[in-house]
């Protein structure tokens, strides 16, 4: 009786080299038997190509047509026999599967900051946002750095739920790259940021305590998952990390998905992902930040927080947050969510807004 194969996988030839990056990702144009021709190379992870090469792919998502971008991911480059590496550590990610990689942990004995890692979380001064979408990430930080001047250091956290390597991000190159974001940290099995972290609670801690900085923010990387049933997201771990901020005695902001332009029902107003998150998940009486808005959409929101229980579970808190425009076109940055940008998704972005000024002023300001 055969197995039926979990991945496919195609042999192509690179045509061309499309991009190369600073942080070791490659885009390539294949000859490979498939419409899309497209290809990511993580080079660290399965060596460098050039053109003429024949390589490996993972077609699977393109074939699948889900929201990889459009590209395949190469999986070895067929002309390279071996790939030496020199061991910095034992920690490895990935584990038990055939791309298993070795990384230097910043908890383990051989890193520099392992001592940090027998004390506690300091929440002291600090504040933890949690947000559900990769595409938060931008407006967040473009706010925060703006109207403080500059002067609140900022660490995405990126949890294993999403993406796992962070440099498939565009949105964290661009945000380095503009002085906008100041640490990265790649939790459980996400990998590629500056310190590499077991759990969410070092990670935490490595933003927080060993990078120093002000703000954290704990969100997955690219491509969430839903199912279109209620607790079949991945979001819902995020929840738990409020949970886990908030009973250690942390600042922590929840971020609700909130926008009028999705076609799905399900989506519009507060998002049911977030209403789950809110109902069911979350167990502290936090601040729940939402933005101003025009009466009709306040209505709706307010309706969907009352029939959930949740303005007698929250203390909710209605801030303008439209002067997110100025920080985002200060900086230049034009960012979409699920495809749709600022003009057309205006409340999402607002949301976003609201609750970094929330944070500017009621915690980072005292």
């Amino acid at each position: 009786m055969g197995i039926q194969a979990w991945i496919e996988l195609k042999r192509g030839v690179v045509k061309e080299i499309v991009e190369r990056n600073e942080n070791g990702t490659t885009v390539v144009k294949l000859e490979v038997d498939h419409p899309s021709k497209l290809a990511i190379v993580y080079v660290p992870l399965t060596g460098a190509v050039d053109i003429g090469d024949e390589v490996l792919v993972n077609t699977t998502a393109c074939s699948l047509g889900l929201g990889t971008g459009g590209y395949h991911f190469v999986v070895c480059n067929l002309n390279v026999k071996d790939n030496a590496f020199v061991s910095r550590g034992h920690g490895m990610k990935l584990k038990y599967t055939p791309l298993q990689m070795q990384l230097l942990l910043s908890e383990e004995e051989k890193s520099p900051h392992h001592a940090y890692y027998n004390q506690p979380i300091d929440f002291r001064g600090k504040l933890v946002y949690v947000g559900e979408l990769h595409s938060m990430l931008p407006p967040l930080c473009a706010y925060l750095k703006y109207f403080s001047g500059g002067s609140i250091s900022i660490a995405y956290v990126m949890t294993d739920h999403g993406a796992l390597p962070i440099n498939f991000s565009r949105n964290v190159g661009l945000l380095k790259k503009k002085g906008l974001l100041d640490v990265t940290v790649t939790s459980g099995n996400a990998f590629g940021g500056d310190y590499e972290c077991v759990n969410i609670y070092t990670a935490l801690k490595a933003a927080l305590n060993v990078a120093n900085c002000d703000v954290a923010v704990v969100a997955m990387g690219p491509g969430i998952l839903g199912t279109g049933t209620t607790f079949g997201f991945s979001g819902l771990e995020l929840g738990l990390y409020v949970n886990l901020v908030a009973a250690l005695g942390g600042h922590v902001v929840y971020i609700p998905r909130v926008g009028f332009g999705d076609a799905r029902e399900r989506h519009v107003g507060i998002s049911h992902h977030s209403l789950t998150v809110l109902r069911d998940i979350i167990q502290y009486p936090l601040p729940l930040v939402l933005p101003l808005m025009d009466k009709s959409r306040q209505r709706r929101v307010v309706k969907q927080l009352k029939s959930n229980g949740l303005l007698a579970k929250y203390r909710t808190i209605f801030l303008s947050g439209r002067d997110i425009r100025r920080a985002l076109e200060h900086y230049g940055l034009v960012p979409t969510t699920m495809g749709r940008g600022i003009d057309e998704e205006p409340y999402f972005f607002y949301t976003l807004g609201a609750a970094a000024r929330y944070g500017l002023v009621e915690v980072l300001k005292r």
